[in-house]
């Protein structure tokens, strides 16, 4: 699971060595090996998680195995606590493409009901919620493809790190400014109005999340957190949020799946078969674009 404690050391693992590697740290090969090696213990680094010392915790069961790797300016310099956000942000990347699938399953659902009923009121409806949801998955793409990593205590790795993660450069340390979580909390509410027209709870839930996301960035922020790394609350409002996104796509796609109505067979008129019409065209479009359904 992403958010496990598993998943969450495996990601600033990951980091830690994308990090090495930006530095250019001379035996970044021999603390990868360790980090790689059977017999690592990874229990004080998984116990580290919620206190944010797990990445010190790390470096010292790696030093156990490779003592040698890095002298003691090396090892200090992979100590950077800003590598949490930055591990955050891997899985919230992955969290995203999660949704994007999910959402894109719903896209053609509704894409499939909308060409049934398209020349009747119901199908002017559907049409609606499929742009909804065609434009769910553009803002979603666009949050993606935007996350950075955080700006890390030497700046001049900054792009190196970036690059090794397939994350963006920070203009700047978003302590200040948690514009990522912020830019996640916006995408994921805008499902909202699409998801309660279908599950009408699940929007609930998500929207709660995601203004607690905002919320939890905002306290952060407002206590100045310098260098250190955003919280574990944090981390919390943002795997919430997913959680609550996840379960809402599910929901919808259930729905969809066996929707039955209400139906108004009316007949719509040439302008509005038009509007229902030029709306399946673009969907087909962005799907054909993403790649759905291969």
């Amino acid at each position: 699971m992403l958010w496990s404690d598993e998943g969450r050391l495996a990601t600033l693992s990951a980091a830690m060595m994308a990090m090495a590697d930006a530095l250019s740290l001379s035996g970044t090969e021999a603390v990868e090996a360790a980090l790689l090696a059977p017999g690592l213990n990874f229990a004080p680094a998984l116990a580290g998680l919620d206190d944010r010392q797990a990445h010190q915790a790390l470096l010292e069961q790696i030093r156990t195995v490779a003592p040698g790797a890095l002298d003691a300016a090396g090892w200090a310099r992979l100590e950077d606590p800003r590598l949490y956000d930055t591990a955050m942000m891997l899985l919230a990347q992955d969290s995203l493409g999660l949704m994007l699938d999910a959402l894109g399953e719903a896209s053609e659902q509704l894409l499939t009901l909308t060409e049934v009923h398209q020349q009747t009121a119901t199908g002017l409806r559907l049409a609606q919620h499929l742009s909804a949801a065609v434009q769910g998955q553009a803002v979603l793409m666009a949050t993606r493809a935007a996350l950075p990593c955080q700006m890390p205590r030497e700046p001049a790795c900054a792009s190196g790190l970036a690059e090794a993660l397939a994350l963006q450069v920070p203009d700047l340390p978003w302590a200040g400014d948690p514009w990522p979580l912020t830019d996640i909390a916006t995408a994921l509410s805008g499902l909202c109005p699409l998801i309660a027209a279908y599950q009408g709870d699940a929007a609930r839930r998500l929207a709660d999340a995601a203004a607690a996301l905002v919320v939890a960035a905002a306290q952060s922020q407002s206590q100045g957190n310098g260098g250190r790394a955003f919280g574990l609350d944090v981390e919390d409002a943002l795997c919430r949020a997913f959680e609550d996104a996840m379960a809402a796509l599910v929901a919808l796609n259930r729905a969809l799946d066996r929707w039955q109505g209400p139906q108004v067979d009316e007949a719509l008129q040439p302008e509005a078969w038009q509007m229902v019409d030029a709306m399946l065209s673009r969907a087909r479009a962005v799907m054909e674009e993403s790649g759905a359904g291969e």
